[in-house]
C-alpha cells in the first residue's frame, strides 16, 4: 500500500556533493517512485530553493509554524528526519518536535555520522527519540542499544542508473574527454578537501610509476588550501568544479578511500558504493560501517597504513581488474523499502 512520507533535512539543496544531503535527497526520490513523498529543506544557511524541496526558514528547534504547516498539511503516514548534525542532543529535540507536528505518523531519524552520549543523558534521549533511529554501522547501533534508544541498521544507497560499469570503449573515450592519460593506472577519490579526510595518504599512490591520481573536491564546502597544495605537489590532479561524478568513476581503475577521522565522512561513504556500482575496485580504510556491509574481497581491500595501501595497489595492478560484487541490495529503492520496513516493526 502506498504511503505518504515526509523527508526532512537541513540545507537540502543542490549541489548533491555532500553525504547527508545526498542521502536525504536520494531517499526522497526513491520513496517518491513508489509512494507519495515530500522533501522539506529546513534552510539554516540561506541555500535557497535549489533542488526541488519545499523550503522553510531555518529553525533550531523545528517548532517554526511554517515547518509545522508543511508537515501537518501533507498528512503523512511517516516522517523521516535525516539529521545534518546526526544524532546530537539537539537532533533528538528536533525529532521530538516533529512528533508534535504529525503525532499519528511513524517517526524515524537517520543518523549518518557517529555521535556518542554519556549514560546520564539516556533518559532524556529515550523520551525525545522517534520510533527508530537508523544508523549505518554496528558500532553506532550498539551504542544506541546501550542507551535503550530504539535503533536499527540501515545502509546508504547508490543510484544504479547513473553509476554503472563502463561499456566497451567508454573508458578510453571518457579519459580523452577529461584529459586523463589513456594508459595510466587511475586512482580516484571524491570528497571534501579538508584535513579530516586524511588525503595526504593518497600522495604515495601519486608517486607510483604509471599512476595518475585524480581527486574531485566538493563544491559545496570550502577547500583547505594546504590539503590541495600537498596533493598537487605530489603530482595529483585536483578538480573542484561541477563534473559528472559517474563519468569519473567509469574512467578510473581504482577508488581509494583513506579517511580515518569519524567526523570526516558519513559512516558508510556513498562514494565507495558508487565506485563498486561502476565496476571499480576499492582500496579503503576500515572506516565506519564499511566492513559491516562490505566484507573484504578481491574487489574491496582494506588497509591500515601506507605500506598496506601500496601493497594492495600493486597486487591489484598485477592481477588486473577483479570481478566486482553486485550492488543491487544497495540500490536506493531497496534502501527506501528497508527504511519503511524498520518503521513497521513493533
Amino acid at each position: 500500500m502506498a504511503k505518504r512520507v515526509v523527508v526532512i533535512s537541513e540545507d537540502l539543496a543542490a549541489p548533491w556533493d555532500e553525504g547527508v544531503k545526498k542521502f536525504a535527497w536520494s531517499l526522497a526520490q526513491a520513496l517518491g517512485a513508489e509512494h507519495e513523498a515530500l522533501a522539506v529543506n529546513v534552510d539554516r544557511s540561506g541555500v535557497g530553493d535549489g533542488g526541488g524541496a519545499v523550503r522553510v526558514p531555518g529553525t533550531r528547534t523545528f517548532m517554526h509554524p511554517r515547518l509545522r504547516a508543511a508537515v501537518a498539511g501533507f498528512h503523512p503516514d511517516a516522517v523521516v528526519y535525516v539529521a545534518a548534525p546526526s544524532s546530537t542532543t539537539g537532533s533528538f529535540v528536533r525529532a521530538f518536535a516533529l512528533r508534535r507536528h504529525a503525532p499519528r505518523a511513524a517517526q524515524a531519524m537517520v543518523a549518518l555520522i557517529p555521535r556518542r552520549h554519556r549514560a546520564p543523558a539516556a533518559a532524556f534521549l529515550r523520551g525525545a527519540a522517534p520510533d527508530v533511529v537508523l544508523v549505518p554501522s554496528y558500532r553506532s547501533l550498539l551504542h544506541l542499544n546501550d542507551l535503550a534508544v530504539p535503533a536499527a541498521l540501515l545502509p546508504v544507497g547508490v543510484d544504479k542508473g547513473a553509476f554503472r560499469p563502463a561499456e566497451s570503449g567508454e573508458k578510453r573515450a571518457l579519459r580523452a574527454r577529461h584529459g586523463v592519460p589513456e594508459h595510466a593506472t587511475v586512482y580516484l577519490h571524491v570528497g571534501h578537501l579538508r584535513p579530516k579526510r586524511n588525503l595526504g595518504a593518497l600522495t604515495a599512490l601519486a608517486r607510483e610509476d604509471g599512476a595518475h591520481l585524480l581527486v574531485v573536491g566538493s563544491t559545496s564546502t570550502p577547500e583547505d588550501a594546504a590539503v590541495r597544495a600537498e596533493l598537487e605537489a605530489a603530482g595529483a590532479r585536483v578538480i573542484r568544479e561541477a563534473v559528472a561524478i559517474e563519468e569519473m568513476h567509469r574512467l578510473a581503475d581504482c577508488y581509494v578511500f583513506p579517511v580515518i577521522d569519524s567526523e570526516g565522512c558519513v559512516e558508510m561513504p556513498l562514494s565507495v558504493l558508487e565506485a563498486l556500482a561502476s565496476g571499480v575496485p576499492v582500496l579503503a580504510r576500515p572506516f565506519g560501517g564499511l566492513r559491516d556491509f562490505l566484507p573484504a574481497g578481491e574487489d574491496v581491500r582494506y588497509f591500515e597504513d601506507e605500506a598496506e595501501l601500496l601493497a594492495h595497489a600493486r597486487a591489484l595492478r598485477a592481477a588486473g581488474a577483479p570481478r566486482v560484487r553486485d550492488m543491487a541490495a544497495f540500490a536506493w529503492p531497496a534502501v527506501a523499502r528497508r527504511l519503511l520496513a524498520a518503521l513497521e516493526k513493533p
